[in-house]
């Protein structure tokens, strides 16, 4: 199976999960993760739906788009000691989000299916790396529309807890507060840790959903963000980044410097307003005035409709991350 990033604790890939033997998750530093975290298309959640209970911890959330599962994208959480940056736990969530508006938001039997035999890949793939762990709750022999099922399994490793499991269920009732839930999550904590509190899961993160602010008419399944001039793109997304180059380009030219050869890596976000807020430190040239400029411009881009997720039924933060190379004065890598 390829691996959409080449970071061994992390299970999401291709066409399923993978589970290497000796998972220790500081291995690498937390840096490593966030760096990896850039492979995948989405962006870092700004006002995340969750928060740590405790001051000694942090957490850092990301969105990733994922075909894994139609309309599902993948949330990742980082939980960390603030202290030194080690990591507790990291968990992955394949999630409908309907609990942001409590939505009567049912899934189909054919979705269901699908959710399920997603499930059953990973569940089939960590037994074989790592046997058979301790189960609980099941999965009915006949799946129909009103079907509700738990059901997780659990490894204790020499140096991690991890844990697979799936939540299916269609009832809406309002008034006793139960809304449909489709979910399946992968989460790796970290018990070889001793010099620190031991956290139960309950204090350790707590649900804070708010609803995400919508712009007034969202443009409905479209996942990318869009740069005004940019409707009528086949790929938004390659428009998006042209835009920026040559918009860069164009200051260049207005402030009369004249480059000829250099490079120009680029990352800011859009927010669910359509906003961009830049990362000033991982706008990075070669070449100190490109980076200056570089910085400027994406200080000054206009305001763009937001990334829609369908899934959510709601406008999303996301990022972009891409460079500008310039060669004998010219955008050398225009898609």
């Amino acid at each position: 199976m390829k691996k959409l990033i080449a970071l061994f604790v992390l299970f999401a890939v291709s066409a399923g999960f993978c589970q290497p033997p000796n998972l220790e998750l500081n291995q690498f530093p937390l840096s490593t993760y966030l760096e990896a975290e850039k492979n995948f298309p989405g962006g870092q959640i700004l006002n995340s739906d969750y928060y740590t209970v405790s001051n000694d911890l942090g957490l850092i959330s990301f969105t990733r788009k994922d075909n894994l599962i139609t309309d599902v994208d993948v949330i990742a959480r980082y939980v960390y000691f603030k202290k030194d940056s080690l990591i507790l736990e990291i968990i992955n969530e394949w999630d409908v989000a309907n609990h942001n508006q409590k939505l009567n938001n049912k899934k189909d039997l054919e979705f269901r299916k699908k959710m399920l035999s997603f499930y059953l890949k990973g569940e089939k793939a960590m037994i074989a790396s790592m046997g058979d762990g301790k189960a609980e709750g099941s999965i009915p022999l006949e799946i129909n529309d009103s079907t509700s099922y738990y059901k997780s399994t659990a490894w204790n490793l020499e140096n991690t807890l991890v844990k697979i499991s799936i939540t299916m269920s269609n009832i809406y009732n309002k008034a006793k507060g139960e809304f449909p839930t489709h979910k399946v999550v992968v989460s790796m904590k970290a018990t070889n840790i001793t010099d620190r509190p031991t956290y139960a899961k309950n204090e350790l993160i707590k649900r804070d959903r708010k609803e995400i602010p919508l712009i007034e008419h969202p443009v409905k399944g479209n996942k990318d963000p869009i740069y005004p001039g940019c409707e009528n793109s086949v790929d938004k997304g390659i428009c998006l980044r042209n835009s920026v180059r040559k918009r860069i380009l164009k200051e260049l030219e207005l402030e009369d410097v004249v480059i000829k050869n250099a490079t120009l890596k680029l990352k800011f976000l859009i927010t669910t307003d359509g906003s961009v807020k830049p990362f000033a430190s991982n706008i990075k040239s070669n070449n100190s005035k490109l980076e200056e400029i570089g910085i400027k411009t994406i200080n000054e881009l206009p305001r763009m409709t937001p990334a829609y997720s369908k899934s959510m039924d709601q406008n999303v933060t996301i990022g972009s991350s891409f460079y500008l190379v310039i060669k004998e004065g010219k955008i050398a890598n225009l898609e």
